[in-house]
């Protein structure tokens, strides 16, 4: 493993399948976005991969160049062309498929750097209290009813919690 990790970094080692044919020699960059997570993100240059964690059978081992290849018996072995030694191994299968990035809804793709709408921008709110911010929630909460198929009023969810002393 690597020594000149830094604090902040952690070396992970999974085996990663690619669904499509990746010669991953082609790449200059390689970065794992959200590896700890379900559903991790490669990205390869300018190409974007998704993909998810399985349960491999067995074990993955890797495997590095031995240059040193030492022959037992002098007489009868014959050192082979490439010679490997264990380096370590993973229980960890990452199966990744290539993510095409798509605009979002109700922009124009042609013009990427619209300018901002006002419902866009989400102004912060502070709170003095943790009482005052779930009060603040409830009275908004509750001023956008959840309604069913039928158009009835459902019952609260914030009413439904304190009613059988639940925290939300």
């Amino acid at each position: 493993m690597n020594s000149d990790i830094s604090d902040c970094e952690e070396e992970l080692l999974v085996y990663v399948e690619f669904k499509d044919n990746v010669d991953i020699e082609n790449y200059k960059s390689i970065h794992v976005l959200g590896a700890d997570g379900n559903r991790p993100i490669v990205q390869m240059d300018d190409m974007f991969f998704t993909g998810k964690y399985e349960n491999p059978l067995g074990t993955y081992m890797f495997f590095e160049d031995d240059p040193n290849p030492q022959c037992e018996d002098s007489l009868f072995d014959k050192v082979p062309e490439k010679n490997l030694k264990y380096f370590c191994k993973t229980r960890k299968c990452l199966q990744v498929e290539h993510a095409y990035v798509t605009p979002k809804e109700g922009r124009d793709p042609n013009q990427p750097n619209q300018a901002v709408q006002p419902g866009d921008v989400i102004e912060p709110i502070t709170f003095k209290t943790v009482k005052e911010a779930v009060d603040k929630f409830k009275e908004s909460f509750n001023s956008t009813a959840v309604t069913t198929s039928t158009n009835e009023p459902t019952e609260n969810v914030m009413d439904v919690c304190e009613n059988q002393n639940m925290n939300p």
